[in-house]
């Protein structure tokens, strides 16, 4: 770890403490409140202004807690004052209020003095449903998923936009995970521990996975980057009232190439069958869209060999996951994880993604 890193590392621990010991209460709409107790009515009512049409927020309950790499709740609101608009009934937040991830979620070009931080979104459809592990897909609704990431990579493929050069590359999260939480420590455990769900010959080259993984960093590294979501796991996915699949959740928005994205949906969105069934066919949707999109011309053979080479960096996401390090927080659960590597290591086995490095 930089020295810089575990300056900033002790800093989050010291400023945690002191708000354990003295809560500060949010006074302006710029104060980010430092756990969800913290809120009032008032600072809400800040907040909330441009949305509000001059009522206030008389009151606000909070939904149940559902932690994992943030911090997140529901907090459903009371109004009152005349209003020129229609207030929202709810929001959706994101928070690193716990110390671990605050830890976790640091980002090297933000200032403060606690880490702490929040995201308010606008609530969502009560109709609209999240996908777990458990959520079957149509073969339509897979197709949506990688249209979205198509038009996604395609628009932003090379871009020449500033704020393009200002989103962390891959690479560079990737390594701050590794000296900030010990990434590597818990990939390798969460290996071991996975062995019940990983094919035996999967399983066999244990001691090749994590080189392969940093081979396959560096190959993403190389390759001509895009905007990618980097944590499109089914979690992240919904479904409209009306069967259609969003993406929600882009905290860990990046620059590296798209294969790590598809490979990511390819191997966990659907059944062991289904994905056999459908991936070569749904690799040609993707291709074609993406090229429609702005992105370039690849071939389905080009595609594959970078697919099973981007495999291992979605592995290492849930390996992790499996036995987070004592420095990250806990953030999916077990039933979820073991399944998501089932899914991943399976396709890697299918494909031979070990070889997939030989010509390199």
């Amino acid at each position: 770890m930089s020295s810089t890193e575990t300056e900033t590392v002790q800093l989050i621990r010291r400023c945690f403490a002191e708000e354990e010991e003295n809560p500060p209460v949010p006074q302006t709409a710029d104060d980010v409140p430092v756990s969800y107790q913290a809120m009032t009515p008032e600072w809400l009512t800040l907040v909330l202004g441009p949305y509000s049409g001059g009522a206030r927020v008389k009151s606000f309950s909070l939904g149940p807690k559902d932690n994992g790499t943030s911090n997140r709740r529901r907090v459903y609101l009371e109004w009152e004052g005349n209003s020129t608009k229609t207030p929202p009934d709810s929001v959706f937040c994101k928070a690193a209020h716990a110390l671990n991830n605050r830890i976790t979620l640091f980002n090297g070009g933000t200032k403060s003095e606690s880490w702490a931080s929040i995201i308010m979104l606008r609530d969502m459809d009560q109709r609209t449903k999240f996908c777990t592990h458990r959520t079957i897909l149509s073969k339509e609704q897979l197709g949506q998923q990688l249209l979205i990431l198509a038009k996604l990579h395609g628009n932003f493929y090379q871009s020449t936009k500033d704020v393009f050069g200002q989103v962390t590359t891959l690479k560079g999260r990737f390594n701050r995970l590794i000296v900030t939480v010990d990434f590597k420590g818990a990939a390798e455990s969460g290996f071991k521990a996975a062995k019940s769900v990983i094919p035996l010959h999967v399983f066999a080259r244990e001691d090749a996975v994590w080189e392969r993984t940093l081979q396959s960093l560096e190959r993403c590294a190389s390759l001509p980057p895009t905007l990618i979501h980097g944590d499109v796991h089914l979690g992240n996915w919904y479904m409209t009232a009306d069967g259609n699949m969003g993406l929600t959740d882009w905290a860990v928005l990046s620059r590296g190439h798209w294969s790590r994205d598809v490979a990511y949906v390819l191997a966990t969105a659907v059944s062991l069958e289904k994905r056999r069934e459908w991936e070569h066919e749904m690799v040609q949707f993707y291709l074609e869209e993406l090229a429609k999109a702005g992105g370039p011309s690849v071939s389905a053979a080009e595609a594959w060999l970078e697919l099973r080479r981007a495999s291992f960096l979605a592995l290492a996401y849930w390996t992790v996951t499996l036995t987070p390090s004592s420095s990250m927080p806990d953030m999916q659960p077990e039933d979820t994880t073991l399944e998501f590597i089932r899914r991943i290591t399976t396709f890697m086995g299918d494909h031979q993604v070990f070889d997939s490095f030989a010509d390199m």
